[in-house]
């Protein structure tokens, strides 16, 4: 048994080989949060993931919060 941290790579790996080989590239993208940069693997039904993670979506979700609290039009 390898280490979970090798496993995680090799599996990881394995699937980007599945998304190239259907010919799903389109749902590659990159985070749509600035401070990010992450990959995006967009499994969803609709393709309508934005962002790498948890914690960049609740990070835009707050800013976009608190900028309609203060009147502005961000984003």
């Amino acid at each position: 048994d390898a280490p979970l941290d090798r496993r995680v790579v090799v599996e990881t790996a394995m699937a980007m080989v599945d998304v190239i080989r259907a010919d799903e590239l389109s749902r590659l993208s990159v985070c749509a949060d600035e401070r990010c940069g992450g990959l995006v693997l967009d499994l969803s039904r609709n393709r309508s993931r934005r962002f790498c993670s948890t914690t960049c979506t609740n990070r835009n979700a707050v800013a976009a919060y608190r900028a309609r609290a203060r009147g502005d039009a961000g984003p």
